[in-house]
């Protein structure tokens, strides 16, 4: 589908705060707010935003993000819809993509320790491991996440959130667990609807989420964006640096923040260094960014690449303290 200019701006303005009111953002694309709702609207009813949600920072929720590198072996549709069934509904899991290149899926799970993490991928192999080639565990260190600035070439403002860093459990009650929970739904949820699910007034609900913002525990507002819908494709780089250091990663982060296709770059513990995210036009315009970024940094000595051809979207999760990891 082919978008106009007032299109992409709009969807560019969501997928930086997704919690903007029609009126702001319509003061921003020079539009009606009547017209930036109508558009909004057709966007959804398109399939091209598929959902609004909002984005939390889970080291300051006690959480550490683990994911599961999967090649299987027979990997028929059956398998595949099996596998990405199991994880996808699941209170903990957070991503779940499918994908070609060196790996077939990839399953991220938030939890608190190892052990509740040996618990998921325990059942995981009790139930897929006749069917498994390979896997690779891989620790989330820190997720950088930039805006869409593809959508808004002459933009380059590198908004960045950050997404880990040191775990720790932030004092929450149970009314600011509620309020999560109901803004990782729906980004765009009126505080009124949040006011009657919790007893309170419109005004206190407004005031715990300022709240929640200040403490870096709301990081973000954003949208999911169907890129297929759009003719793009979304592929990822599994990069490998020659005797890493930490000005090196510094270097490496502040070029894909002002890179207008790059989405996020994952600093993790793997056999890899660290995760490139692309939304582009095409494999071709991916390897040209990766070939690009391999000269300009000569210690870049390699990386690998898979498409994703399907994913559930990022779920953040708030669970209180003490929740037991439901399988």
């Amino acid at each position: 589908m082919e978008l106009d200019a007032k299109d992409k701006k709009i969807l560019f303005e969501l997928s930086s705060n997704s919690r903007q009111s029609y009126s702001e953002i319509a003061k921003k694309v020079k539009l009606s707010k009547e017209v930036v709702a109508y558009r909004i609207k057709n966007l959804v009813d398109d399939g091209i935003i598929t959902r609004f949600f909002t984005e939390f920072n889970s080291g300051k929720l006690d959480y550490q993000v683990v994911k599961a590198h999967l090649k299987f072996q027979s990997f028929t549709h059956e398998i595949e819809k099996e596998v990405y069934d199991f994880f996808k509904d699941k209170p903990f899991a957070t991503w779940v993509a499918n994908c070609s290149g060196p790996w077939d899926m990839i399953c991220g799970v938030e939890v608190r320790n190892t052990i509740d993490y040996n618990l998921v991928l325990t059942k995981l192999l009790d139930k897929f491991s006749k069917n498994l080639i390979s896997k690779e565990i891989v620790f989330n260190i820190a997720l950088h996440i930039y805006n869409k600035k593809w959508l808004l070439p002459e933009s380059r403002t590198g908004v960045k959130t950050i997404v880990g860093g040191e775990k720790f459990l932030a004092k929450l009650d149970s009314i600011d667990y509620k309020i999560l929970l109901e803004l990782a739904k729906n980004s765009r949820i009126p505080l009124v609807d949040i006011a009657k699910k919790c007893n309170l007034t419109a005004n206190a609900i407004q005031y715990r989420i300022k709240e929640l913002e200040k403490r870096g525990i709301i990081n973000a507002y954003r949208i999911d964006i169907n890129l297929k819908k759009l003719g793009m494709e979304f592929c990822k780089a599994f990069v490998y640096l020659y005797q890493k250091t930490e000005e090196k990663e510094k270097q490496l982060i502040s070029y894909c923040k002002m890179h207008p296709n790059i989405t996020a770059i994952i600093q993790c513990i793997a056999r890899w260094d660290f995760e490139i995210e692309c939304e582009v036009e095409n494999v071709h315009q991916f390897n040209e960014i990766m070939n690009e970024i391999r000269n300009k940094f000569d210690f870049v000595r390699n990386f690998e690449t898979v498409i994703i051809t399907k994913e559930s979207g990022i779920r953040y999760k708030a669970h209180p303290p003490g929740e037991k990891i439901q399988l």
